[in-house]
């Protein structure tokens, strides 16, 4: 539920560093702790001749033919950045993810080919957050705190990995570990406590760099706002963690209260909001695990009931403005972060309590094991496999701690594999 990235100040109490200080990776100057970029073209242009692979072919799931290949394997920690966070170009070759050797130091933001495993830094070391992949490819936007309650946005354009600023704001704190951008690639959010007190959702145009919060509230500290994602639609989905609390540090207290988590939605400006009919009273509390079923404008999400229920009636479900209560799509797993297809056919999903990764249809509710993450599934964000479709739909990329260390894997499906579970 609470996708924390490493330098965040919002880590749960219970969530343990692997490591308080972080090592300049080769060739990189020692950086503070906040450090404007102050590179500009030149050091981005010099990271296309530090391509390198960590490849290693993995094993062959029996149950789908599905070939698992490990993508990372230096000696940090590894992981992509949200299951439904747009980290794929469009053409499903380049992915970012993020690097990192402790969860209160430094990290960095990846990019890589998934047609040549090529791996190469985008970003230098810092206090980085909200990563996202413009959906038409060309940009990858992020956050940077270059001073206490000084933020950054940040825009890195592929063709040339040449990293801009767009914006600068002050007054806020906690900057959220996600970021969404709007359809037509203009606008970016993401989460902060804003200089009111509250937490809100912070509006970025990348046009004309004006920056806002839009919208606010007293326990969305957790929102995982995302953009539905069809052309020419602008609503934001946000979770909503009732009753939750934090402390005047920012650190997570209560991630919810009895009344437990459900999400809403609101126009692009902040407003029009409108609940749906999920979490109490109408289901138990979801998990804070969600996202668009690709361009159907229903929302996939799995809900928080116990592992007996979630595998005899089913906790994976679909949702969309005007439903009476969720529809069950499948049963037989307690399923935990799911994903969709672009085209809305498929989903995605780990499972509780080892790990193991499903794909399924969500028409008849066929669901077969795509693979074994062999991922520990701890407290730590990037020990949870958290799959994530390619836009293709013909890779899922996951996270795993199977060699000690969290690496990045994916799973290379077989042609038909996902059409077959429609017959």
């Amino acid at each position: 539920m609470w996708p924390s990235p490493p330098g965040s100040f919002t880590q749960p109490p219970t969530q343990a560093s692997v490591g308080s200080h972080v090592a300049p990776a080769a060739g990189w100057p020692y950086h503070s702790r906040f450090t404007p970029s102050g590179k500009g073209t030149a050091m981005l242009l010099e990271l296309k001749a530090r391509k390198q692979r960590e490849v290693s072919p993995r094993e062959v799931c029996p149950e789908s033919g599905a070939r698992v290949v490990q993508l990372t394997s230096a000696a940090y920690l590894h992981a992509h950045i949200y299951p439904e966070s747009p980290v794929f170009t469009p053409d499903s070759r380049y992915f970012i993810y993020q690097r990192f050797q402790g969860l209160d130091g430094p990290n960095e933001y990846w990019l890589c080919d998934l047609a040549t495993y090529e791996i190469a830094p985008l970003t230098e070391p810092g206090m980085l957050h909200s990563p996202a992949v413009t959906p038409d490819g060309r940009h990858v936007v992020y956050l940077r705190e270059v001073a206490p309650r000084e933020l950054e946005i940040r825009r890195i354009t592929l063709a040339t990995r040449t990293d801009e600023p767009v914006a600068r704001v002050t007054g806020h704190r906690r900057p959220y570990p996600l970021s969404t951008i709007s359809s037509d690639s203009r606008w970016f959010v993401t989460g902060v406590w804003a200089a009111t007190g509250l937490f809100g959702l912070l509006r970025v145009d990348l046009a004309t760099g004006e920056a806002a919060v839009v919208h606010e509230g007293q326990d969305i500290f957790n929102p995982h706002m995302q953009f539905d994602p069809r052309p020419g639609k602008s609503d934001i989905l946000v979770q909503h963690n009732r009753g939750g609390k934090v402390d005047e540090n920012g650190h997570i207290v209560c991630l919810i209260g009895d009344i437990g988590a459900t999400f809403y939605l609101i126009d692009k400006d902040g407003g029009n909001l409108r609940r749906l009919a999920i979490g109490k009273p109408y289901t138990v509390g979801v998990q804070g695990h969600q996202c668009w079923l690709g361009l159907t404008g229903r929302i996939l999400s799995t809900l928080g009931t116990s592992q007996e229920d979630a595998e005899r009636v089913g906790n994976i479900c679909t949702i969309a403005e005007g439903d009476a209560r969720p529809t069950i799509i499948a049963k037989g797993h307690y399923f935990s972060h799911p994903n969709a297809s672009r085209d809305g056919r498929f989903l995605v999903s780990d499972a509780l309590p080892g790990g193991d990764i499903y794909v399924g249809s969500v028409k008849t509710g066929r669901i077969l094991l795509l693979c074994r993450s062999l991922s520990s599934f701890g407290t730590p964000q990037y020990a949870h496999p958290h799959p994530a479709f390619s836009p293709d739909a013909k890779t899922v990329l996951f996270n795993s701690d199977r060699t000690g260390l969290a690496q990045i894997f994916c799973a290379r499906l077989p042609e038909g594999l996902l059409e077959s579970l429609e017959r």
